[in-house]
């Protein structure tokens, strides 16, 4: 039972794309660490939660497939920071934080200006 719950893993970590900009900060890199950790034997690993592990799993597949996207549409696309999803990603992405950490304003207005 354990190698097929190593192979439906590992499917879900291909799933999971590992973005570049968030070296260090990405939650695709962080499931593959977990993964690697829980699983340090690969098909031949004891799991000691049988259960757990397989809730885990199922929880990962529906964040991975976007189930609760597709369910509950976003209608409105923006953002309480009137933001857009691609000026969003640059501020999040590691070299965007490393501006705003740098300058010497608010949160607020160092975001702010980065979208300028």
């Amino acid at each position: 039972m354990a190698g097929a719950l190593y192979k439906n893993y590992l499917r879900v970590c291909e799933k999971w794309g590992v973005d570049a900009s968030k070296k260090g900060r990405d939650l695709g890199e962080f499931i593959r660490q977990q993964v690697a950790k829980e699983f340090a034997q690969g098909e031949a690993t004891n799991i000691r939660n049988l259960e757990e592990c397989e809730q885990k799993l199922e929880s990962l597949n529906r964040l991975a497939s976007n189930h609760y996207g597709k369910q509950f549409l976003w209608i409105n696309k923006g953002t309480v920071t009137g933001m857009s999803l691609d000026e969003c990603r640059r501020v999040l992405s590691t070299e965007g934080l490393k501006m705003i950490n740098e300058m010497k304003l608010s949160f607020i207005d160092r975001v702010k200006g980065m979208i300028k």
